[in-house]
């Protein structure tokens, strides 16, 4: 077995350092591609390699356009991208010497006593995103795999809780919710919501698509079969009307909303009511997140002062069979700290990743239960103990879906610190905020009417830095190779 060479590469506040030349804090698109490269033919890549695998990367990460820009959040990812396609290169020419470059500490590291796990769990990762796109192949979910926490323990046993969330986002990622306090019927009467707007004609649902450079980006309309950032041959079989609510320095409010008025406000005052009692919800929980983290239970308190959210109502038609590479939603990982998700449906479509017994299975159809699902935020303020567990959405053969995904974050410019109680050795991450993770740079968006529609190019400007890593829009490219090379991929739009 050839042995896997894990290369060392600079941290981000070092690229920072040494490769942004005005000291914003931001490299630019030029800054970021230099970046890269030098760090890649510093890890051993030959010239012409790191040129290549640093186009690839800024690529696949949605990084070609003017404007873009990337801050330490976010330049940590496409740093662990360049890690793993380094480190595989590396393997590639593994009888070859390791190189360095004189005096610099960036160098490669030589064959460790870890490297046939590294390239045993490279190898496990490949067929974990290798997932299958037939409903009838895929084993229901156990209750160990998807557990379920009860609410209604919580004034006489709130630690049990805490230890059943624990031992939830570790093993799994993943959850039901039931006893959560919101009654079927206001469930139901939402699902409804996602119908009458799906129901519209489709030269009314295009009148709102989204980024067409009139509302914020990201909100309104997602055509069914549309192919997002990364671009990828297949669509996703579904479609969908986004809405978010962010303050701090974008300043998004839900008046700036691409609302139908073919609906009348009844419609939108039925969406923001559920989005309410979401988000009343989201809160509720945080002491017990808090807890599960190790640390007092208000701990979250201060990063949730002005939580950022997004909500997610999807359509799935009936779907007899795939093609290679297409489903519902394609594979991928949820950006937010946590997600919330109802979904109405018979055949169980939601498919996840179970870490705890290492294959995909479909999560049950379970009568009043709220799904939960950490996200790479809680993940990394976790420093890694929690699960940000990959799944996907097959749609089914006789019958159509509908689901509302409750994507909730902290204030969008507050610097979460990994939580010290939660284990796991020193902390993984820098301090960071929802924006530095996107790649944001803190610009104001004051959608006022004399703004709307904008023109594309003020759109642009005052949305400068909102390209990289765009989780609203980031669907995964299906091929091995990417799989491969152990990518987190990102699609913050839901289930």
């Amino acid at each position: 077995m050839a042995r896997c060479r894990r290369l060392q590469l600079p941290s981000a506040e070092d690229c920072l350092q040494e490769f942004d030349a005005d000291k914003d804090g931001l490299l630019s698109l030029g800054e970021l591609g230099h970046c890269l490269e030098v760090v890649l033919r510093r890890s051993g890549c030959e010239s012409g390699s790191s040129k290549r695998l640093s186009g690839q990367i800024l690529e696949e990460y949605s990084l070609r356009a003017d404007g873009a820009a990337a801050g330490a959040g976010a330049l940590t990812r496409l740093l662990e991208a360049a890690t793993d396609r380094a480190s595989t290169a590396a393997m590639a020419r593994s009888r070859s010497p390791a190189r360095t470059e004189n005096g610099n500490r960036w160098t490669a590291t030589g064959p460790s006593d870890h490297a046939s796990a590294k390239e045993a769990s490279l190898q496990n990762e490949a067929v974990a995103w290798a997932a299958p796109s037939s409903l009838a192949t895929i084993p229901t979910a156990s209750d160990e795999e998807i557990p379920t926490i009860d609410l209604a323990t919580w004034d006489r046993d709130p630690e049990s809780i805490v230890t059943q969330l624990r031992d939830a986002c570790k093993k799994v990622g993943f959850f039901f919710l039931v006893n959560h306090g919101i009654k079927r019927e206001f469930l139901d009467a939402s699902v409804q919501l996602v119908e009458e707007f799906g129901s519209l004609p489709v030269e009314t649902k295009n009148k709102y698509a989204m980024d067409q450079g009139t509302f914020p980006g990201g909100t309104g309309y997602l055509p069914l079969h549309s192919r997002k950032l990364p671009r990828r041959p297949k669509g996703n079989v579904v479609e969908a009307f986004i809405i978010k609510r962010e303050h701090g320095p974008r300043n998004i409010r839900l008046e700036h909303m691409p609302w139908p008025h073919e609906l009348g406000t009844a419609w939108r005052t039925g969406v923001e009511n559920y989005a309410a009692a979401m988000e009343e919800l989201a809160c509720k929980l945080l002491p017990l997140f808090s807890r599960a983290l190790g640390e007092d239970k208000s701990y979250l308190d201060a990063a949730f002062q002005s939580p950022l959210w997004r909500l997610r109502l999807s359509r799935y038609p009936t779907c007899p069979g795939y093609q290679d590479g297409q489903y519902g939603i394609a594979p991928h990982v949820d950006t937010s700290f946590v997600t919330l998700l109802h979904r109405s449906e018979i055949e169980s479509s939601l498919v996840v990743w179970a870490f705890c017994s290492e294959r995909w299975v479909r999560v049950p159809a379970k009568a009043d239960a709220l799904v939960v699902n950490a996200g790479e935020i809680l993940r990394q303020v976790s420093n890694d103990t929690f699960q940000s567990a990959r799944h996907y959405v097959l749609n089914g053969s006789d019958h159509p879906r509908c689901s509302l995904a409750f994507f909730f974050n902290a204030t969008a410019d507050f610097k979460m610190p990994v939580a010290v109680g939660a284990g796991g050795g020193p902390a993984k991450y820098p301090p960071t905020s929802y924006l530095d993770s996107q790649g944001v740079a803190p610009c104001r968006q004051d959608f006022t009417d004399d703004l709307c529609p904008a023109s594309p190019e003020r759109f642009l400007e005052v949305s400068l830095g909102v390209l990289l890593c765009w989780s609203e829009l980031l669907i995964p490219q299906p091929s091995t190779f990417r799989k491969f090379l152990n990518f987190r991929i990102f699609e913050a739009q839901g289930e």
